[in-house]
C-alpha cells in the first residue's frame, strides 16, 4: 500500500520519526495581567513552562532591559529536561508608576527553533492623585505670570499637601488648600524668564501609603520655536 506521496506508508512512518522532534518551552501564558494595591510596592506574577519535544533545553539568559522588573527562574536552575515543569518569576518594582504598565521579559535558549520567547507582564497600578496639568511651561522672554496646576485627591481617605520642593531656585511655588483633603491649587512663579530652564515640583503629603506620600511635577522655561522659513 502506497500513501499519497508515493512512498510506502512504513517507509514514510520511518522517515517522520527520524527527523528530530522539536524541543522547547512551552508556556501556559505569555501575557499575565495584574492589579497592585495602593499599599503595595511591588507586584509578583509567575510565568509557567513545560519542555516539550524530547531533549533538554537549556535557558541561557533571562533579560527584562528595566531595573523595576526582576525575573529568574523559581529554583535558579536554568535547564530543564524533556516532560519538566518550571516557573520564571517576576517581580515589578512599583515605584512612581501609575496607571497602566507593560514590561517584557526576553527568555533566551538553546533552542534554535525557538531562540526567544517574550513574556510580558501588565499592571494597572491605581492613581490617588489627579493632576491638572502635570507640566507648565514658559517661553524664554515671555512675562514671569504665575501658572496654576490643580490637584484632586482620588483616594476615598483624605490626604492633606504638607510641603512643596522646587529643584529650582528661581521657581517660586505655593499651595492654597480648596477643599480640605480633596483638592488643591499649585501655583509656579518663575522669578525670570531671561533663560531656558528645567525643573521638577515635588509635591509632599501625608498619604498613608508612603509611595504616595511624595508627587513629581514639572516645570520648564523653552526656547521659543524657531519661525519657519518662507518657502522659495
Amino acid at each position: 500500500m502506497k500513501s499519497v506521496t508515493g512512498l510506502p506508508v512504513l517507509l514514510l512512518g520511518i522517515l517522520l520519526a527520524s527527523l528530530p522532534a522539536r524541543a522547547g518551552l512551552q508556556f501556559e501564558k505569555t501575557v499575565l495581567s495584574e492589579s497592585a494595591g495602593r499599599d503595595e510596592t511591588q507586584t509578583k506574577a509567575s510565568f509557567k513552562f513545560k519542555v516539550t519535544g524530547g531533549r533538554t533545553v537549556k535557558i541561557t539568559e533571562i533579560e527584562t532591559y528595566c531595573s523595576c522588573l526582576k525575573a529568574e527562574t523559581k529554583d535558579g536552575r536554568m535547564e530543564f529536561k524533556d516532560g519538566e515543569e518550571g516557573v520564571i518569576e517576576t517581580a515589578f518594582l512599583l515605584g512612581t508608576f501609575e496607571g497602566e504598565a507593560a514590561k517584557q521579559v526576553v527568555v533566551t535558549t538553546d533552542d534554535p527553533a525557538q531562540p526567544e520567547i517574550t513574556l510580558t507582564l501588565k499592571v494597572t497600578i491605581p492613581a490617588v492623585y489627579k493632576v491638572e496639568p502635570e507640566s507648565v511651561a514658559w517661553e524664554v522672554g515671555e512675562d514671569a505670570k504665575a501658572k496654576k496646576i490643580k490637584f484632586t485627591i482620588l483616594d476615598e481617605k483624605p490626604i492633606a499637601v504638607t510641603g512643596l520642593v522646587s529643584s529650582r531656585e528661581n521657581m517660586n511655588a505655593e499651595v492654597k488648600e480648596v477643599k480640605k483633603g480633596r483638592e488643591y491649587e499649585i501655583t509656579l512663579t518663575p522669578k525670570t524668564t531671561a533663560e531656558p530652564m528645567l525643573g521638577v515640583l515635588r509635591v509632599e503629603t501625608d498619604a498613608p501609603y508612603a509611595r504616595y506620600q511624595k508627587k513629581l511635577l514639572f516645570f520648564n522655561v523653552k526656547r521659543p520655536k524657531a519661525a519657519a522659513s518662507p518657502a522659495r
